[in-house]
């Protein structure tokens, strides 16, 4: 018995420290294999966007590049780009340690709140969600830009609870969520909401400093947009303007199902996050029913006497949620945010006099999932990847689902309450077994990506040994980002269908005919066209080689 409680002793003093490494060892592998399995694949159409404007920050820019992508993400990989290394595997590696930057600051975000198995176990789960798993490394802006964000929401609440100096931290960090990808601007609704019900322990002036310092991260970008646009906003434009945030033009789908993220929820978690969520209301179940055997008369509820003030504040919200749910997938998305805005605000109000213990964290994070699936149900485009904003909040959610089980149900050795270790150890099972079957199956699901970036990098070879001259001559290409990259020149871009969407396959897909292709190509004094479409016939080009489904045209 001894031994038993000197070695539990022995890890609790140093817990924090030993699982913190831990988790970082784990998630650093999982980062190197995935990254690994994306060289394999190759960059998909967004990461070469990036890549092109890395090129553009490096100053070895080729002439094209698509700078309505937020900067900073180019712009770290540019870094790199600077240093010597040239190369696609620079953005994935830019990328992988963002995401471990950021499950480190889930881990300590979550201790916050809970102890640090839960804390650990939840930041596990974050980074082998198969949704985030899924977009590792792959050099996109999602999961940079929520690593910056609980970052951001980490240090919003210290500066609440501890030091207001950490807004000079939490609203930087912000804007670098921000420009990493602009729709991660809705985090200012979680924060505004936490500072608001807080405002007695908020220092006005620290807060008017830490926006100040983040402003200062915001000009630079806006001095360049004006050079370049002669607008400084034109880049954000398509965030404020409409409910698009980065779009993914090659793997969109337009869906008005304002449901979707949540149909999708059990394939975005995984048998993990699934079997959390049954473990918690099971067990909560049981708890409650063996409650309600030993006392049928107990109160579960201390409902204090409600007055006038809190009969009114009832009604208000009881209206604003009606309305909520009423206009939900109908209103612009900024009216549905500011309406749930509301709905918080006054449900803090209300929830005060029932001493629910850290009601406003996690009104917090509640509002950070919200903020986040309003905007990305209300809009019609639908990517999988959206949900990756959302993850951290779920996992918040789920991890306090587990604490609350521990505390109810104790299972003792030696007086020592088991319950959370219990968890954690099938959970951690369920874990690395679900991922020896998810990342392989991750490279066999993108063959097809990587088929693409092998064709049209062998066509893009091909035609700078056929013609050293190419780039004086006007090239088009139906992967204008793909051969823009290959060939560091300037690539046009040619049309798209009516959707938007680019079809690998007949042209009879897109609404125009092969002769207004053909004239098109001709007008703008195309010399060369890179094509994914099968039956082409242009009378004023020949095909002059192909690669798989890539075929190079020249004009006659």
């Amino acid at each position: 018995m001894g031994s038993l409680s000197n070695s539990h002793d022995i890890f609790k003093k140093y817990c924090s420290y030993i699982l913190l490494a831990t988790l970082v060892i784990i998630v650093s592998l999982i980062t190197y294999y995935r990254i690994k399995i994306q060289i394999d694949i190759g960059p998909i159409w967004d990461t070469y966007d990036f890549l092109s404007n890395a090129l553009l920050f490096a100053g070895q820019g080729t002439g094209y590049s698509d700078l309505t992508r937020p900067p900073v993400l180019s712009f770290l990989t540019s870094i790199l780009f600077r240093l010597g290394y040239t190369y696609s595997t620079s953005i994935f590696i830019i990328d992988g340690l963002l995401f471990i930057f950021g499950v480190i600051g889930l881990f300590l975000l979550l201790k916050i709140q809970f102890n640090d198995t839960l804390s650990f176990l939840g930041s596990l789960l974050y980074a082998t969600f198969p949704i985030v798993i899924s977009f590792v490394g792959v050099g996109l802006s999602d999961i940079s830009s929520v690593s910056f964000t609980i970052w951001a929401i980490y240090f919003t609440i210290l500066a609440v609870k501890r030091n207001s100096k950490f807004f000079y931290l939490s609203f930087p960090l912000m804007m670098l969520a921000f420009l990493t990808r602009y729709p991660s601007a809705l985090i200012i609704f979680p924060a505004a909401l936490y500072i608001l019900i807080n405002m007695k322990s908020v220092k006005i002036k620290d807060a008017i400093i830490g926006i100040s310092a983040s402003l200062l991260l915001l000009i630079p970008v806006l001095i360049f947009f004006y050079e370049v646009f002669g607008n400084p906003f034109y880049s954000f434009l398509n965030f404020f303007g409409s409910s698009s945030g980065t779009v993914s033009t090659g793997t969109f789908t337009y869906n008005s199902n304002i449901f979707y993220f949540i149909e999708q929820l059990p394939s975005f978690i995984g048998a993990q996050g699934v079997t959390v969520f049954i473990i918690t209301i099971l067990c909560f179940i049981m708890y409650e029913f063996m409650n309600f055997k030993r006392s049928k008369s107990k109160k579960l509820f201390n409902i204090p006497q409600i007055d006038k003030n809190t009969k009114i504040k009832l009604i208000l919200f009881t209206i604003l949620t009606l309305v909520f749910l009423g206009t939900f997938g109908r209103l612009f998305w900024m009216e549905s945010e500011v309406l749930f805005f509301l709905m918080g605000y006054i449900s803090y109000n209300l929830s005060k006099n029932l001493n629910i213990k850290n009601i406003d964290i996690h009104l917090l994070i509640f509002t950070w999932f919200m903020a986040f699936f309003i905007f990305h149900s209300v809009y019609v485009i639908k990517d999988d990847r959206y949900f990756v904003t959302m993850a951290p909040a779920v996992v918040y959610f789920l991890i306090f689902g587990l604490n609350t089980i521990s505390n109810r149900i104790e299972l003792k050795i030696k007086n020592i309450n088991v319950t959370s270790y219990l968890f954690s150890i099938i959970l951690i099972s369920m874990i690395f077994v679900s991922l020896t079957f998810y990342l392989p199956g991750i490279q066999e699901e993108n063959n097809n990506h990587k088929i693409v970036d092998e064709n049209i990098g062998l066509a893009s070879q091909w035609l700078t040994n056929y013609d050293q001259d190419y780039k004086n001559k006007v090239i088009y290409s139906d992967l204008w980002p793909y051969s823009g990259w290959y060939l560091k020149t300037n690539v046009k871009i040619t049309p798209t269908s009516k959707d938007g969407q680019r079809y690998y396959g007949d042209i009879k897909n897109y609404t125009f005919s092969q002769q207004d292709f053909n004239n098109f190509l001709v007008n703008n004094n195309a010399y060369y066209y890179f094509s994914i479409l099968h039956r082409l016939n242009l009378t004023s080009y020949q095909p002059i080689k192909q690669f798989g489904n890539v075929t190079i045209y020249k004009k006659l």
